[in-house]
């Protein structure tokens, strides 16, 4: 028999209306107003919320596996003070978007990008990508150049597929997020997760979406070093020092060798999570590199790049 279509899916209607209460209350009590728009493509309806100033380069946000807008909440404001920021809840996994054909490899997933800033006018936008969407980021990258200006990549899943050790991260961040003070203190540092220190309810409904909804997208695939060599726009890249989704140190001498462009940062003490621990460092680092490219789009001023940041 053959498999099942992978079209994404709330695992039951209670499941479902367990988590819209979540996100419904969550994107009406936003700190910042959002903006409502759906743009068709050819695998389904997508949910965006546009913020931010109205005119300049237009940063698109790319959450991690199985997450959406919700997962920005501390980045959209910061970023929007200068640019249009546009949140997307991505076909295939849960939030507003309503995925009605399943995507066949990362090709699908960047035509369906590709689609999306058409529906919104960007003929060209600056990409902020966590884990899987760093990988998603960089694909647009190497197939789309002439579409993404310039990304941020947080921790980006793009080098192994994820082991044992970060299948028990996550575990233990689960356990954090529920466990009392005591027990979560220690662990976040024994994790290097910081942000289960800060567990709050829209924390709780960014995540739930894992294990309420069946993701509908395609599996992360590690990219190659052709692949990696063929990155061309502007990148920076930010790792946790202590991320379980690969050797951070490792990866940073390798795109230094593949993508000698690239600027290259460990954050000490944080983890795969880098996104949500240390989001003031991760918000500068955007506007930074975002404002920077844009000026060179502009004409303006060109400013030198930043190879390896280190540690810092």
């Amino acid at each position: 028999m053959a498999d099942r279509p992978r079209i994404g899916r709330f695992r039951n209607e209670k499941a479902e209306e367990r988590y819209f209460a979540g996100y419904d209350a969550a994107i009406r009590d936003w700190p910042a107003p959002l903006e409502q728009l759906d743009v068709p493509t050819a695998y389904g309806t997508t949910r965006l919320y546009r913020t931010g100033v109205a005119d300049g380069l237009p940063v698109v946000f790319l959450p991690g596996h199985g997450g959406n807008s919700l997962g920005w909440i501390h980045t959209s404001g910061p970023v929007g003070a200068a640019h249009p920021v546009y949140l997307v809840d991505p076909v295939g996994a849960a939030g507003r978007s309503v995925q009605t054909r399943p995507f066949d490899g990362p090709g699908d997933l960047t035509g369906w990008l590709a689609e999306v800033l058409d529906g919104i006018g960007a003929p060209a936008a600056y990409l902020v990508g966590f884990s899987y969407g760093g990988w998603q980021a960089l694909h647009a990258a190497i197939r789309m150049p002439e579409r993404v200006a310039g990304t941020t990549l947080l921790d980006p899943a793009a080098f192994r597929v994820a082991g044992l050790r970060h299948y028990a991260w996550g575990f233990a961040c689960g356990l954090g997020l529920h466990a009392p003070p005591w027990i979560r203190r220690p662990l976040a540092r024994l994790i290097h997760t910081d942000s289960i220190n800060r567990a709050d309810e829209l924390l709780m409904v960014a995540i739930s979406g894992a294990y309420l909804y069946e993701q509908g997208l395609p599996p992360m695939v590690p990219l190659t070093d052709e692949e990696l060599a063929a990155v061309t726009v502007p990148s920076r890249f930010v790792f946790g020092a202590h991320s379980t989704m690969q050797d951070s140190a490792a990866e940073a001498r390798r795109l230094a060798r593949l993508v000698p462009s690239a600027e290259v940062e460990l954050v000490p003490g944080s983890g795969h999570s880098v996104a949500f621990d240390v989001p003031d460092l991760v918000n500068a680092r955007i506007l930074e590199h975002a404002g920077r490219v844009a000026r060179q789009i502009a004409g303006g001023e060109r400013a030198a790049p930043l190879r390896d940041l280190g540690e810092v």
